[in-house]
This record gives structure tokens, sequence and C-alpha cells, in this order.
């Protein structure tokens, strides 16, 4: 059963829920937007470009969710527009959060679609690409450990970085996985079907062979 959600709410895509959310906490210009949201790691989250954000600004300003308060110019650059957060924006920001966190989300990641092919390569070749993907994995997890150490080393508290933490969990999760399968493929613990090429030249009416 899907979470409750307000009827009047709008769907929020991840960038603007992210944006909604640092504008909960002050009113700021779009390119200070996208400095704190890179400063704080979100783009590890949401795919972030100059113009996917201010795509984005626009829009939460004509849905009323965010209004322009002040328009500046420092020197010869360009003027920049602070946004405020509207009670409309607010309430959207909390609903779709709700719905976020309650409701597992229907995703469509390639690497399960590429396990489900996985017997279309040579048992080699899957045990090698595996490998690879193993050890970018590694790679990955050591990388956002030392980043949730010196979030931990600056005071921050766990509760504000607990999406590293998941990603990190995640990723582990992965890993074993990925490793347990190599050695079920380096065993022959998993049934490995003949080379396609070799299917191929078994299967009968090939090139009209079986008139």
């Amino acid at each position: 059963m899907a979470a409750p959600k307000s009827p009047k709410s709008p769907k929020l895509n991840l960038i603007s829920l992210a944006l909604l959310e640092l504008l909960d906490e002050e009113d700021m210009h779009p390119y200070e937007m996208q400095q704190r949201l890179r400063d704080r790691g979100r783009d590890r989250l949401v795919k972030l470009t100059a113009g996917s954000l201010y795509h984005s600004v626009e829009r939460l300003e004509k849905l009323g969710l965010i209004t322009a308060v002040e328009t500046n110019r420092q020197g010869r650059l360009p003027e920049r527009t602070v946004y405020a957060i509207t009670a409309d924006g607010r309430a959207a920001f909390t609903d779709r959060l709700r719905e976020m966190v309650a409701t597992p989300d229907r995703e469509y990641p390639a690497f399960p679609l590429a396990l489900a092919f996985l017997h279309s390569l040579e048992r080699d070749e899957a045990i090698e690409r595996l490998t690879w993907r193993s050890t970018m994995l590694e790679a990955e997890i050591a990388a956002e450990e030392a980043v949730a150490g010196r979030l931990t080393e600056q005071g921050t508290e766990p509760l504000y970085f607990l999406d590293l933490t998941w990603q990190i969990a995640a990723h582990r999760s992965q890993l074993e996985w990925i490793q347990k399968t190599i050695q079920q493929l380096s065993t022959n613990s998993l049934t490995w079907p003949a080379p396609a090429s070799a299917r191929r030249a078994a299967a009968p009416g090939e090139d009209g062979d079986d008139r």
C-alpha cells in the first residue's frame, strides 16, 4: 500500500527536493545552491548541472514553491536573484520526503539487467568483468568510508550523513554478493551454458537446414 500523499502536492524530482531542502535553511541564489550541494556531496545523489539546476529553479518558481525575494549585483557579475521557499514549498517538500522514506521506489538500474544476460558471455569473461566491478566497488567503498571518517572527525552527527552510511552498506552488500558469485563461477558451482556460437551451430533449422 502506498504511503499517504497529499493530492495537491506536485511530483518533485530529486534535484527539486534538494533545492527546497537548502532553501528551507536560508534564502540563496542558484549559484550558491549549486556550490552548497557540491560541498555537501549531494552531487553523489542527484545529477547536478548548471542547466538542470536553473531549470528546476524556474519550475519551482512557476509552481509557487519558491519565490524571488531579492536581486543584487556584485561588480561586473550578472545580476543574481535570491530565492526563498514558500509555505506551499515546505508542504510539498515534506509530502515528497514522507513518500520517499516510506515507499520502496521501483528503480531500473542497469546492473540487474546485465546479470540477467550474463550467460551470453563466456564464463571466463563473466568472471573477469565481475572481478573488475568488485575492484571498482572496493575503491568506491574506501573513498566513501574516508568521507564518512572526515565528517566524524569534524564532529558532524551521523544523522546528517545517513545517505552516505546507507550507500556504504549497499555497496558492501553488492560486493559480498559479487565475490560469492565469482567464487561459484570459478568452482563450476553455477552451471554455465555452451557459448552462443556453439548453440547456434547445434540448433536445427539454421539457414534452412531442417527442410
